[in-house]
C-alpha cells in the first residue's frame, strides 16, 4: 500500500506541473522521505519481479514439502521439519527446512522464506524447534503486495479464458470453463456446509492437478507455455444485483 500511495502522489505532482520529489510526496502521503525515495528508485518491473519471486518460492517449497519422498513420512504424511539439520543425523537423512529450501528455492534465505510461510498461516511453529506444513497452497496476506499481484493475475486469467471462448468459431476448440449453481439457492446452513464440501473436494482436485503438472513441468524448456487451472466459489450479492438491474433500466430510458 505504501508503494501505491507514493506512485499515485508522484503521478499527481507530475500532472499538476509541479516538481515531484521525495520530500513533496512525504508531505502529501505521510510516508517518510527515505521510504518515498526508495520507492521512486525502484522500477515497477523490478518490484513485480521481486513479488513474483517471493510467491513462486513459497509455492515451490510447499509443493516439495508435500510431494518429495524425502519429506514425507509413513502413510504419505508430511513430516514436521526442524529449521536446521539435527546433530547426529545421517547426512543422507534430509530432516531440516534449510535442506528443503536450499533444494527448491536456492538463493533465497531459508529463514526469510520460513517466516513468510509462518506469517501467512501456511506453516505452524510447533514451539519445540519443529515446523509443520498446514496447507499445500500459498495464500498471501490480505492487501499485501503479493495478494494484490495474485488478484490481478487471477482476474487476467479468468477474463482471458472467457475472451478465448467468446472468439472460438468451432465447438470444442476453446478452453474448459464450467459453472455449477443451485437452481433455487441454498439456505444459510446449507451454504456453510457447501463451503466445507467444496473446500474438501476442491483441495483433492487441486492436489491431483498439481501432481500431474509437477510430473511434467521441467525447468529449462525455451518453448514452455505457462498454463494451469483456476477455480473459485462465488456467492451472489443480492444488493449488487439489484443496483446493477436499476442501472440497466436507467440506461434503457
Amino acid at each position: 500500500m505504501r508503494d501505491a500511495y507514493v506512485k499515485v502522489a508522484d503521478a499527481e505532482l507530475r500532472l499538476s506541473g509541479g516538481a515531484s520529489s521525495a520530500a513533496a510526496i512525504s508531505v502529501m502521503t505521510g510516508v517518510t522521505t527515505d521510504d518515498a525515495r526508495d520507492v521512486l528508485a525502484t522500477s515497477d518491473a523490478a518490484a513485480i519481479e521481486e513479488i513474483d519471486e517471493r510467491i513462486n518460492a513459497a509455492v515451490r517449497v510447499l509443493l516439495g514439502w508435500h510431494t518429495d519422498r524425502d519429506y514425507i513420512g509413513p502413510y504419505g504424511l508430511v513430516r514436521d521439519l526442524a529449521f536446521s539439520p539435527i546433530e547426529g543425523k545421517s547426512s543422507k537423512d534430509v530432516s531440516s527446512f534449510i535442506d528443503l529450501a536450499s533444494q527448491y528455492c536456492p538463493g533465497i534465505p531459508p529463514r526469510v522464506l520460513l517466516d513468510e510461510l509462518v506469517r501467512t498461516g501456511c506453516v505452524q511453529d510447533l514451539g519445540n524447534g519443529f515446523y509443520r506444513a498446514l496447507t499445500r497452497s500459498y495464500v498471501p496476506e490480505q492487501l499485501s503486495a503479493e495478494s494484490i499481484r495474485r488478484f490481478a493475475e487471477v482476474v487476467h486469467n479468468v477474463t482471458e479464458t472467457l475472451e478465448v471462448n467468446l472468439r472460438r468459431s468451432v465447438r470444442g476448440t476453446g478452453r474448459i470453463e464450467r459453472t455449477i449453481y443451485a437452481d433455487y439457492g441454498l439456505r444459510p446452513d446449507d451454504l456453510a456446509e457447501f463451503d466445507r464440501y467444496v473446500r474438501e473436494r476442491g483441495q483433492l482436485f487441486a492436489d491431483d492437478i498439481d501432481n500431474w503438472l509437477s510430473d511434467r513441468s521441467q525447468e529449462g524448456h525455451s518453448d514452455a507455455i505457462q498454463t494451469g487451472i483456476g477455480f473459485y466459489h462465488y456467492v451472489v450479492n443480492s444488493d449488487d444485483e439489484r443496483d446493477f438491474g436499476r442501472e440497466l433500466q436507467m440506461e434503457g430510458k
